[in-house]
């Protein structure tokens, strides 16, 4: 059955039924899920993504217009005036080779949705598909948004806010989800206040002298200066940020040297800071650069230093957490949402919703019951194609409940 062809159903007024979801939009969920994880598209590149989902728009007679280059806004307007919610599906994936041996895996070699972003424009997709034909029994305005450029910062979000995405209608209120892969389909998580970390970027150079490397004493040794470097580093959150404060510091990428028998003169480190408080942050920023001149200038050794400023923390709204708890357990179950007792130490470009209207950012259960997990980023990364009728069941039960509640 096509998406664009529902026929009436148990579908009512203020509770959405899983059911009625499985019956007429399985087979159309999974189907666009699986093209879209053949076909991904790296950030600021989504060009044949923005397609398919135009094409897949203009078959359920929903409206839209781009944005941000690669970007869409769909829009569904109820047959009664009222408020206007938005939900956002991010569309870019990952420079990550995949390795699940699916059928449908990825096509592009070097490129995989490696996040879940396909999941989440399926999700945007089949929460279309049911409001579009059940319009009438809306009130206000739905916003789809096809977002681009999570991945990479400054990220596509902020890109849609300054082209006008939140205006003509205002939106009131937001929300995003989230697959998470170490939740079972039909399980969601989230959390009051901050979700989210801030998400920055070190980039460092470590600058010595080259030589033999039967003469050290003659040289300045840059990976010397390397490896004492990341063995401290650790320490600043360990032992000069509070226990009670979150806080992540990871070395993710090293290059120097060039042979077995020569001493470096050069090594460069790239890494990422996570963390909730500002002042955190900026603690953590000055320690970084303490230290590496304290080590250069033992070493005798010089550097260079960035710290970039990435996404900031992304904050829950209390009155949009609850709804999201509420629409979970009306279509879904009691105990479906769970209360996240702290935030998750990754960022995501969300926040410059969160930071204009009252947003939830929700993690929405996607696990391998019966096989390994693995994260987000990974090549094995995979999303239980069993789990898309809930994101569309929660998404369309939160839409339903605010639009219409007096």
């Amino acid at each position: 059955m096509s998406a664009n062809n529902l026929e009436s159903g148990d579908f009512v007024e203020k509770e959405i039924s899983l059911n009625y979801i499985e019956e007429k939009l399985e087979t159309y969920l999974q189907s666009v899920y699986k093209h879209l994880h053949q076909y991904p598209e790296l950030s600021a590149h989504e060009f044949e993504t923005q397609k398919f989902i135009e094409t897949e728009l203009v078959k359920l007679n929903i409206p839209y217009r781009k944005m941000a280059n690669t970007g869409i806004c769909a829009e569904i307007h109820g047959d009664q005036p009222g408020k206007t919610i938005l939900l956002r599906s991010d569309i870019d994936a990952l420079p990550i080779t995949e390795q699940t041996k699916l059928d449908y895996s990825s096509k592009k070699e070097g490129a995989m949705h490696a996040c879940g972003h396909d999941a989440h424009i399926t999700v945007g997709l089949g929460v279309g598909a049911l409001l579009q034909e059940k319009k009438t029994k809306l009130k206000g305005t739905l916003k789809l948004v096809f977002q681009p450029s999570e991945e990479v910062h400054p990220g596509g979000a902020i890109r849609m806010i300054e082209e006008g995405v939140l205006e003509n209608p205002k939106v009131d209120a937001a929300i995003g989800i989230h697959t998470n892969p170490y939740l079972s389909p039909g399980q969601f998580e989230v959390k009051d206040g901050y979700m989210l970390a801030s998400s920055d970027r070190i980039y460092i150079s470590l600058i010595g002298e080259g030589g033999h490397a039967a003469a050290p004493h003659q040289s300045v040794d840059a990976v010397a200066m390397a490896g004492q470097f990341i063995s401290s580093i650790q320490n600043i959150v360990a032992r000069q940020v509070s226990p009670l404060d979150n806080a992540v510091i990871t070395i993710g990428r090293i290059e120097g040297g060039y042979t077995s028998n020569a001493i470096s003169d050069r090594v460069d480190l790239a890494g990422t800071v996570r963390t909730i408080k500002k002042e955190t942050q900026d603690t953590i920023d000055a320690k970084i650069e303490a230290l590496l001149q304290s080590i250069t200038n033992f070493w005798g050794g010089t550097y260079t230093y960035e710290y970039e400023r990435g996404y900031p923390a992304t904050w829950n709204d209390a009155r949009m957490t609850q709804l999201a708890k509420k629409a979970a357990e009306t279509c879904i179950g009691k105990n479906s949402m769970v209360e996240s007792e702290n935030p998750y130490m990754s960022g995501d470009d969300f926040v410059y919703f969160a930071q204009s209207i009252p947003s939830v950012f929700i993690y929405w259960g996607t696990g391998m019951d019966d096989q390994e997990k693995f994260p987000w980023h990974h090549p094995k990364f995979r999303v239980n194609l069993l789990s898309l009728k809930y994101g569309v069941a929660l998404a369309s039960q939160m839409i339903l409940t605010f639009l219409n509640e007096e």
